[in-house]
């Protein structure tokens, strides 16, 4: 058992804020949307409600993924200067000479490219099905907003000790995990030859 949750044991940090902000999050949304539907004219419609609070369920998952103190990287955090505004290609492929197989710096270099490209895959995948009118390029400028909020409050934050660094790099990877997201969802639609039979709120 040990074993098998061991690729998980690096997310830990993020599971006491994720528990904490949804506690807080979901109830007031679901107050929210019972009082829209009692005071508007949408009908109840039970999948779009799901899709709704899944939505904001990801969303709950996503700060406190990026925006709840980092303390495994204190050290690679201490030793620059906070923000970074010069792509890489070393940074995002982790293939710099610096960066030898099974080394510290390996391990977090591709644990945060890989996190970065498999957070915002959902966002990508939950913004066509919530806005059925959205095109893709559209959908690519909300991710890229989303991404650059999230690295400049990161910047902000290291105010009071989040250890947290702004990457342009990290705004790349987040586009491109939106971006397969978004693929997905657009292809399956052409494939069907139909949009998704959800109503829009």
């Amino acid at each position: 058992m040990p074993r098998l949750f061991y690729p998980f044991l690096v997310y830990r940090s993020f599971f006491f804020p994720f528990f904490v902000l949804s506690l807080i999050v979901l109830p007031c949304w679901l107050v929210f949307r019972l009082y829209r539907l009692r005071t508007g004219r949408h009908r109840l419609s039970l999948p779009r409600e799901i899709l709704l609070a899944t939505f904001v369920f990801y969303l709950c998952g996503l700060a406190s993924a990026t925006l709840s103190p980092n303390h495994p990287s204190r050290l690679h955090a201490k030793a620059t200067v906070g923000i970074e505004l010069h792509p890489s290609l070393a940074s995002l492929t982790c293939s710099s000479a610096i960066l030898p197989r099974g080394s510290n710096a390996r391990f977090f270099c591709l644990y945060n490219a890989k996190g970065n490209v498999l957070l915002f895959v959902p966002l990508g995948v939950l913004l066509p099905l919530v806005w059925r009118r959205l095109r893709f390029w559209s959908g690519i400028l909300i991710a890229i907003a989303v991404s650059v909020s999230i690295e400049l409050l990161q910047y902000l934050s290291r105010a009071w000790g989040s250890y947290r660094l702004a990457d342009v790099n990290d705004v790349v990877l987040n586009v491109v995990g939106a971006s397969l997201g978004l693929g997905l969802v657009f292809l399956l639609r052409l494939r069907r030859g139909t949009s998704p039979a959800i109503p829009r709120a």
